[in-house]
């Protein structure tokens, strides 16, 4: 047992989302948690870039500090200083990164009820929520951006900048557009398709624009690739906004289509196929990017 230790959505403000369980259909399938590092012997516990001890490290935390867990993912098993072995990961968004569970008291000695699965899209792929509101200049219009780094993140790839921060990460794939990430340029409000299958090509990731057939679309998110949707946030149950906007269908697991949407809740959301049919049926919708 572990110790337990005391050219879319031009937004004004942040959206935020409830994240309450409605009917179970297109709404968040779980909430955040809150935990303590501790059990680290006064050494520290490593911030990783994924669940694994290989994985890149973004530096440290210590016995006592307070994080916030978005999802948990299986991956490598590690033992505490008290020989309490899990292969359990918990992701914090405001670390940019995992934290491996066996240091972290919970309340639980396996996954924590309610807190998602972080999950994959493509075989080595990580679902993590990214939020475009972050003080960018062009944080507004910044989902085309901040759905290249989800999906990237969900194929198994590190997006440029992702190992310095979230908003570098957003920035880079802005810069990877073509367009100046430093500048807010009024004439340019948000990002088409294009831009966003440009600045996969400079992550080294192929894809394809399909339009006016979500059926093809989501078929592709079954057979294991994430897909960057558009549509309007107002047919989404979590939403409710009437704003064109980007957002990534990371995955499907259990019959659900796993989102990640940056102008909502830094969490994955659990939804069917007739509300992201809903969310495509839009103007300045009907298209989806698709990743190999």
């Amino acid at each position: 047992m572990k110790l337990r230790l005391p050219l879319r959505a031009l937004l004004v403000v942040p959206v935020l989302a409830t994240g309450l369980l409605v009917g179970g259909v297109g709404t968040a399938a779980a909430s955040t948690a809150t935990a303590t590092v501790g059990d680290t012997g006064g050494v520290g516990l490593t911030i990783r870039t994924g669940p694994h001890t290989s994985s890149g490290s973004l530096g440290l935390v210590w016995d006592g500090q307070r994080v916030t867990i978005s999802c948990q993912s299986r991956g490598d098993t590690v033992t505490n200083e008290h020989n309490f072995t899990s292969n359990l990961w918990d992701y914090v968004p405001n670390l940019n990164g995992y934290l491996a569970d066996a240091y972290m008291a919970t309340g639980y000695d396996d996954r924590i009820p309610g807190v998602p699965d972080c999950g994959g899209g493509g075989s080595q792929g990580q679902l993590v929520p990214v939020s475009q509101f972050q003080g960018q200049p062009n944080q507004g219009e910044d989902c085309g951006p901040t759905s290249v780094v989800t999906a990237l993140l969900a194929d198994g790839v590190t997006p440029h900048g992702w190992g310095t921060s979230q908003v570098a990460a957003i920035n880079a794939a802005r810069s990877d557009m073509g367009y100046d990430p430093s500048w807010n340029d009024p004439n340019q409000f948000g990002t088409g398709e294009g831009d966003v299958q440009t600045a996969l090509a400079a992550n080294g990731v192929d894809s394809d624009i399909v339009n006016w057939d979500i059926d093809t679309v989501l078929a592709h998110v079954r057979n294991g690739h994430p897909v960057v949707l558009a549509g309007n946030m107002k047919d989404l149950p979590w939403s409710g906004h009437d704003v064109a906007h980007f957002l990534t269908v990371a995955g499907y697991s259990g019959g659900d289509y796993l989102v990640l949407d940056p102008a909502s809740d830094t969490i994955v959301y659990h939804t069917t196929a007739a509300v992201l049919t809903a969310f495509w049926d839009n103007d300045l919708g009907h298209a989806g990017v698709m990743l190999w």
